[in-house]
Parts: C-alpha cells; sequence; structure tokens
C-alpha cells in the first residue's frame, strides 16, 4: 500500500513538474510574441436586407465602391472613378469582386481584413483597412486607411 502511495505520488510530480517549472521562469523581454484574435461571429442577413446597402458610393480619393449580392452571397467592387463605373456596366468588363462576409447588422468584414458598415439604411457606409481592398488607391505606407461615403 505504501509502494502504490508512493507511485502516485511520483507519477504525479512528474506530471505537474514541468507547469511549475514554466510558472517559476521569469518573462524573457526579447520573445517573440504573437496576436491571436478572436473569430468574428457570423451573422445571416434576412431576405432583402442587403437591398439597401447594393448601391455605389462615391469616396473621398475619387473612387468608387459598388456593393452587389449575387445569391446569399455578397461583394464589393472598387473603381477608379464614377465615369468608369459607368464605363463598365455598359460593356463585358470585369472588375475584381471581393467577397463580404456579415457579422451583424450593417457589419462585413472581407478576408483580408477590411471592416465595413453601413448607418442610416445604407446612406453612410464606413471603410476600416480600405488599403486592404483590391483596387484601392493608397500610398503605399499608410495603414488602417478609413474611408467614409454618403449616397
Amino acid at each position: 500500500m505504501n509502494k502504490s502511495f508512493i507511485g502516485a505520488a511520483a507519477l504525479a510530480l512528474s506530471i505537474l513538474a514541468p507547469f511549475s517549472a514554466q510558472a517559476q521562469a521569469p518573462a524573457q523581454p526579447d520573445q517573440a510574441s504573437v496576436a491571436v484574435t478572436a473569430p468574428r461571429q457570423s451573422y445571416t442577413l434576412g431576405i432583402g436586407e442587403f437591398d439597401e446597402f447594393a448601391n455605389t458610393y462615391v469616396l473621398s480619393n475619387g473612387q468608387v465602391a459598388q456593393f452587389t449580392q449575387r445569391g446569399n452571397h455578397y461583394f464589393v467592387q472598387l473603381k477608379d472613378s464614377y465615369r468608369s463605373q459607368q464605363r463598365a456596366d455598359g460593356t463585358a468588363q470585369r472588375m475584381v469582386s471581393t467577397r463580404l462576409r456579415a457579422i451583424g447588422p450593417g457589419a462585413f468584414v472581407t478576408d483580408s481584413g477590411a471592416e465595413l458598415s453601413f448607418r442610416d439604411h445604407g446612406d453612410e457606409v464606413t471603410i476600416n483597412g480600405f488599403e486592404r481592398l483590391p483596387a484601392a488607391r493608397v500610398a503605399a505606407n499608410l495603414t488602417n486607411v478609413q474611408m467614409i461615403a454618403r449616397r
């Protein structure tokens, strides 16, 4: 009986020893750290809920953002100007569409990390991380660019 108690205690110490050594070791300031973000919740839009967002918005840098829906998928396209938007609509020219993933009412993200939110029943759109969208015109060294547009 005494041998089984000693064996169990030895087993417990062998399992816990690495954890106590880690807890006692001082943190090294030169060690790399990795930021981990929690995945965003998905949101399912109701029938017709995207209709008030499916518009064209002229951004402050002169580019045009067009929001469209195909089935239950949502997209944004950036074009250089409103005039190029009109020309592209009249031809078979296809621009790069970026898929939007709904995360809440009027709130979307892209796979590249841009965040888009609509206000006032789609009258205003805010794009955070604008530089992460394909065809976005921003200076190369700018990050976390915010664009706001009204229709």
